[in-house]
């Protein structure tokens, strides 16, 4: 296991060094031509919140109140054709209550981003590392999978008392953007670790750290000036500490794509070759343009490694009002796990309403709700969240935020859930160029 890791994070750095390398002339070579600047950003937004049951504890509920500052420092360097970012920052909080919430300085991140683009061609390196108290309590959606389907996204469900560091390297190419026949490769190697405490997943299942290393190629075919192709074939390597060898995952992606004058009509296909049987999946969907806003749908069905069929699809809706706006997004897919590599169903709805009260105040009201159940046992878990809160601009460089939260959470192994939430906070950013 010891080799194997070294083997892939020597393999990623590599990758990155390498085309670090063929990348700095030309990053150089812009910076001298073209226009200059840097941008400095300072953010900082200090917050008091109380939560009747933070941690969302089952047995032992109880409230905490917390000061938190939250610290953030980003620099950033763009011209026409690249893009620099550095993003790091963390929060600076003090806790009581019965819970484990940490005090101190919590939930550090960093990330360097790299963009580079041309007529022909496209670059992008990233690296990051974030750090996550599990006893705020949130579910995450998890973006690392390489495919042309966006039922493809990684539903992440994870619980406990631990601290959970995830690491990640991603490094893509792009070349041929402006001939018929384009390809791409791609890389991109996650790690998970947990330390402090315990951490769960869907019905209570421990987790452990995990490696996931993923390399892609694609390629892009135009038929004709409407009707576009998109081809890739991605190969996943998943290792778990505690558990000998590893699991591998091919996925060959296709999906065919007509444009037409109110928005884009696709068609897809996908088989995925898992340790624990094939998946298949194809969908068709459509956009449309409204001089008010966008809808966009998909509708399918996914043959899961057990042999099960299940509908699968999504719906998003972008509308602006006459004060506002209002957006919906639905979806249904059937993956793999980020962090435990089985197969489960996914189920996630979104709602975003914003209306402007003034010209220096606005009221907006979020719900989410999230279903994971794993194919193979059926177990599943739910979390649910409904937000409203009122934003104001105290003075230009200053905003305020007030509102107040309702979560629930309800796992079919170890029970269910809730908390109350009261917040409020001041923000602002200094902005510097040199």
């Amino acid at each position: 296991m010891t080799q194997s890791r070294t083997k892939q994070l020597a393999l990623s750095t590599l990758i990155l060094a390498g085309l670090g390398t063929v990348t700095a002339p030309l990053w150089a070579q812009q910076t001298n031509n073209g226009p200059r600047g840097i941008q400095l950003r300072l953010g900082v937004a200090v917050g008091l919140e109380t939560q009747s049951n933070r941690a969302l504890d089952v047995t032992n509920p109880g409230r905490t109140s917390e000061a938190v500052i939250d610290l953030s420092l980003g620099v950033l360097s763009e011209t026409r054709t690249q893009r620099l970012s550095f993003d790091v920052g963390g929060e600076l909080r003090n806790a009581s209550g019965p819970s484990l919430t940490q005090s101190g300085f919590v939930n550090p991140y960093g990330q360097l981003n790299y963009d580079r683009s041309s007529a022909s061609a496209r670059l992008s390196l990233s690296a990051s590392l974030r750090e996550t108290d599990l006893n705020d309590n949130d579910f995450d959606l998890d973006f690392g999978e390489i495919t042309t389907s966006s039922e493809s996204q990684a539903f992440t469900f994870v619980d406990g008392d631990a601290t959970r560091r995830n690491t990640n390297l991603f490094a893509r190419l792009d070349w041929r953007d402006d001939a018929p026949l384009g390809f791409g490769v791609q890389a991109r190697l996650e790690e998970n670790t947990f330390s402090g405490g315990t951490a769960t997943g869907v019905g209570g299942t421990p987790l452990n750290d995990t490696r996931r290393l993923t390399l892609g190629v694609s390629a892009r075919v135009d038929i004709n000036e409407a009707t576009r192709l998109d081809s890739s074939l991605t190969f996943s390597q998943f290792e778990e500490d505690t558990v000998a060898g590893s699991r591998d995952t091919w996925t060959f992606g296709n999906r065919l794509t007509l444009d037409r004058p109110r928005g884009g009509l696709t068609f897809s296909f996908n088989v995925t070759d898992t340790e624990d049987g094939t998946r298949y999946a194809t969908n068709v969907g459509r956009s449309l343009e409204y001089p008010l806003g966008i809808i966009s749908g998909r509708i399918g069905f996914t043959r899961g490694v057990t042999g099960e069929t299940f509908l699968s699809g999504g719906l998003n809706l972008t509308r602006a009002l006459p004060r506002g706006n209002m957006t919906v997004d639905l979806s249904r897919s059937v993956n793999s796990g980020a962090l435990e590599d089985t197969e489960q169903l996914n189920t996630t709805l979104r709602l975003g309403y914003l209306h402007e009260l003034s010209p220096l105040a606005s009221l907006s009201i979020g719900a989410d709700w999230a279903e994971v159940s794993q194919t193979s046992t059926g177990v599943d878990t739910t979390s649910a969240s409904i937000t409203a809160t009122y934003r104001r601009e105290l003075t230009s460089d200053w905003g305020m935020n007030l509102g107040i939260r309702h979560r629930f959470r309800d796992d079919g192994v170890t029970g269910s859930a809730r908390s109350n939430e009261v917040f409020m906070n001041l923000s602002r950013d200094f902005l510097t160029r040199f």
